[in-house]
């Protein structure tokens, strides 16, 4: 990624498709070409905050590196027809809300000698495909490896909230910022249009990018069951069983509230890291009406769609923390995948390894003005459904 190169000139579509091709010597960016409406979107949400010149700076990199991206693995495709005739079979896919254990969750599943997970800087930097020879000294690793201590230096407090090593499993809302689409931009740039926006519309082609990305991965690179991970599909878990029918859900369940209050203040530490100057309740606020909308939509997607409902096992925070190799057991028994010795032995070694964050990160939904009555008036079909899992860990 190249070093930011402060500009006061606004973000320009054509211009910005125009030094894509023209970096990259190619213009075909592809059949699908969906992520044009998230493109105009994140432009407008980030000149409507009136940017100081190096936030705008930082976007107009973003922006240059997904267009080049998609120009590449478009020109991959057509000289290597094989990529995409490549299958994505029944992968596992963690999907429960940001802080409710997910991401445990996928270390454990990852544990599994047969899973294959994308990790982060593969998510980050999808070009050239991952090669199995070179999986472990990839330079990709080191560049995103710098991004991640980047942000860790403006805002320390982020290493008692989650995990920065690229090198882990790693999460499909960083692919879906390919498709100019998920909740990152929001997350880390402070674009409240474009959480807007993820609100109002379901991103057409979104799973199309989400598949042609793993295809990529998978082509030259490590092979096995693809085990994911992303809150971000909450918003459209039709679109994904669409994508893979066979795909097995995992939804991990904590109380909202609490979720709430834990993301705003990972959100605000990602934002300060960038300049933002978003209040706290400000953020609260998106939180709240983000993934309310994500909650509701998928609640109600399982009630009206069999298909996806029949994909799906529940599993409370409280279980995935007190018995993690039984919450690993439910969901190999639940989708008939033998859980080997092997596997429960390199989560044993995990377990033992792996320092716990559980309860070093202070937050208060006060704090970020979230009225746990109004979480709890307008989730009131969640609540009923799934209160039985929401007791805490």
């Amino acid at each position: 990624m190249a070093d930011l190169v402060e500009s006061t000139d606004s973000l320009n579509e054509t211009l910005l498709l125009a030094e894509a091709c023209k970096a990259t010597g190619f213009s075909d960016f592809g059949e699908d070409r969906s992520w044009g409406v998230g493109l105009a979107k994140f432009i407008e949400a980030t000149e409507a905050m009136n940017p100081p010149p190096v936030l705008r700076a930082d976007v107009r990199q973003r922006i240059r590196h997904h267009l080049e991206t998609r120009l590449r693995l478009v020109q991959d495709a057509k000289a290597h027809p094989e990529i995409v005739a490549q299958t994505i079979d029944r992968p596992l896919v963690v999907c429960g809300l940001p802080r409710t254990g997910t991401t445990i969750m996928y270390d454990l599943l990852t544990r599994d000698p047969k899973a294959r997970a994308p990790r982060e800087w593969e998510w980050f930097i999808p070009w050239p495909a991952p090669e199995q020879a070179t999986f472990n000294s990839d330079p990709r690793i080191g560049a995103v490896t710098a991004m991640m201590e980047n942000w860790l230096a403006h805002a320390p407090e982020l290493r008692a909230i989650q995990r920065f090593d690229c090198t882990q499993p790693g999460e499909c809302n960083h692919g879906m910022s390919h498709h100019f689409a998920g909740t990152n931009f929001w997350a880390e740039l402070g674009v409240p249009k474009h959480a807007q926006w993820v609100i109002d519309e379901i991103p057409e082609g979104l799973y199309l990018t989400h598949k042609r990305l793993l295809q990529q991965f998978q082509w030259k690179g490590p092979k096995g069951r693809w085990m994911l991970k992303s809150p971000n599909h909450l918003f459209d878990l039709a679109g994904l069983i669409n994508a893979y029918p066979d795909a097995c859900l995992i939804w991990t369940h904590r109380d909202p509230v609490s979720t709430f209050s834990s993301l705003a203040s990972m959100v605000y530490a990602f934002q300060k890291a960038v300049g933002s100057t978003q209040t706290k309740t400000a953020i609260g606020a998106q939180v709240v009406n983000l993934w309310v909308e994500a909650m509701g939509r998928a609640t109600r997607i399982r009630a009206s769609r069999p298909d996806v409902e029949a994909r799906i096992i529940d599993l409370s925070h409280a279980s995935v923390v007190h018995d993690p190799i039984g919450a690993v057991r439910k969901v190999y028994a639940r989708f008939d995948i033998p859980f080997t010795q092997d596997h429960e032995t390199a989560i044993r070694l995990f377990l033992a390894e792996s320092p716990s964050r559980l309860g070093t990160h202070k937050h208060s939904a006060e704090e970020f003005g979230i009225d746990a009555g109004e979480v709890h008036r307008r989730l009131a079909d969640y609540y009923r459904q799934f209160g039985h899992l929401l007791a805490k860990a």
